[in-house]
């Protein structure tokens, strides 16, 4: 779904942030054929030595071998013309015949499999069921991909932006075949790219196209407002009114495949008892939530997977409420003793802190008591914070085409989430035990789509039975731009967003 927001429909929220940073104007001169972009991260900050010193993510400049449609239903076509699976572990991926590097070499299997092995090399990724060794290049055009083990979602997880495409050994400076190159990068700064002329797709519409990182929020907006900047990603709420009102810009929201749950530790009392969990289900309000606190931006949930994932159970999960008189009947019914619940939330996130707030206030309606705990992000996933927690509040989603790794991060005993616990001590956190395991497993494993959705839906109404979470809101992020340009399509995963039709309006 796809917003583009009045005046009436956003309210005014909470004031705050902080200015941290400036960014560049434009001159007039360049205004038809320069654009920047604000990310809320630097492009060429962080660990991207193998792709030439920049990020893979929202940059246009690498390339994937499939891609996530807009709307996140299919799995597309992209250096990849069409793939098949040969055995178990044996996948064939045929490549396009007319693309070029930006260096004017030309796109092989040959280079594509070197390419894919340094990246893995230089960071391996286990929940891609790929390694360093599994790529060789049967011929000019066919690419043979091994997995590790039996693993259908193959295809959509190549669509992670990790797996954009850098030509081999040439590090200097980014070089993939996207539809903008970076002659140089400088570490810390603004990229600067360029249209790339011998493109195989989609010709780009500007001349030159600029991405800053600007990690205050209320910067974002404030150059925005006065045009310093033509676009930004995750405005902050609390201007969307603001900039609404303004003539200059024009404000849009997409949903993505992106939750904010609650996750509920099993193993640590009093959340170890399922009548008290689902109490707390039933006295959770995600509608009043979603208008009070997110400004009417998101949907309610039911599950832990936004209905846009094809697999999710969303849309046949059952909701639990809000209903205040049965879940004060749970909590006299389960073995509740008037102990205080622990709700962690990120330091650096406003509205998770305000939603705990509300949830707070609920489940002390129903008489439980709660109090709020706020980490850092250096200490906010470390086990020892999950292990004292009753509830995490967090946001989670995916981006890539298959999300199927989510599943297995956050419910399987040898999941992410649940490992380091259940590997010491056979504990773990939102972990069911054998039968959802197995169930992880075969979905994971099946060839075919049917068999798949099965098994993950079947997952997923287990967790919802057993209260293992409460879901909160599907995200929407907001796209905020001045009137004066025009385009990109908005993607359901912000990352993936293709640049070539953002332009100058005419």
């Amino acid at each position: 779904m796809q917003r583009t927001h009045s005046r009436r429909q956003l309210l005014t929220g909470l004031a705050g942030g902080t200015m941290l940073g400036v960014a560049g104007c434009l001159s007039s001169d360049e205004a038809n054929a320069e654009k920047t972009v604000a990310l809320h991260s630097s492009p060429t900050g962080g660990n991207w030595g193998t792709y030439g010193d920049v990020t893979p993510y929202y940059t246009p400049i690498h390339e994937t071998l499939t891609a996530s449609s807009h709307d996140f239903s299919t799995i597309e076509p992209w250096l990849a013309t069409d793939w098949e699976a040969v055995d178990d572990l044996t996948w064939e991926f045929t490549l396009r015949e007319d693309v070029q590097f930006h260096d004017g070499t030309e796109l092989t299997s040959e280079l594509v499999a070197q390419s894919l092995s340094a990246l893995l090399a230089d960071r391996p990724l286990g929940w891609a069921k790929v390694t360093e060794d599994s790529f060789t290049a049967l011929d000019d055009r066919t690419l043979q991909v091994e997995t590790v083990e039996r693993f259908g979602a193959l295809a959509g997880t190549l669509s992670h932006p990790l797996f954009g495409i850098q030509y081999p050994d040439e590090y200097d400076r980014p070089i993939g075949t996207g539809p903008f190159e970076a002659p140089t990068v400088e570490l810390g700064d603004p990229l600067r790219t360029v249209a790339f002329d011998d493109y195989w797709g989609e010709e780009p519409q500007l001349e030159e196209l600029t991405f800053e990182g600007i990690l205050d929020p209320t910067t974002r907006s404030l150059n925005l407002q006065a045009g310093d900047i033509d676009a930004s990603f995750e405005i902050p709420r609390q201007d969307y009114d603001l900039l609404d009102a303004n003539d200059d810009i024009v404000v849009r929201t997409r949903q993505e495949p992106r939750t904010g749950l609650a996750m509920m530790n099993l193993y640590n009392s009093p959340t170890d008892d399922a009548d008290l969990r689902r109490a707390l289900n039933y006295a959770t309000d995600q509608a009043a939530i979603v208008d009070a606190i997110l400004d009417g931006i998101g949907e309610p949930a039911k599950g832990p997977y936004s209905p846009m994932i094809p697999w999710s159970a969303h849309d046949d999960l059952p909701t639990y409420g809000p209903d205040m008189d049965r879940a004060r009947e749970l909590v006299a019914s389960s073995g509740y003793d008037g102990e205080t619940l622990e709700i962690h939330v990120s330091s650096e996130s406003q509205h998770e802190q305000l939603i705990a707030a509300r949830m707070q206030d609920n489940f002390e309606a129903v008489g439980v008591s709660t109090t709020i705990r706020q980490f850092e992000s250096a200490s906010f996933y470390d086990v020892e914070q999950k292990r004292e927690s009753n509830l995490t509040i967090i946001e989670l989603g995916s981006i890539n085409g298959a999300a199927d790794y989510l599943l297995y991060l956050q419910f399987h005993s040898e999941g992410g989430d649940n490992a380091e616990l259940y590997e010491g001590e056979g504990t773990g956190l939102y972990n069911l035990g054998p039968e959802v395991d197995e169930l992880i497993e075969r979905g994971d494993r099946a060839l075919d789509e049917a068999t798949k959705h099965d098994a993950y839906r079947e997952v997923q109404r287990r967790v919802m039975d057993a209260a293992v979470l409460v879901p909160i809101y599907h995200k929407e992020y907001v796209f905020g731009q001045r009137t004066e340009t025009t385009g990109p399509e908005m993607h359901a995963v912000p990352h993936m967003t293709r640049w070539t039709e953002f332009a100058e309006d005419a």
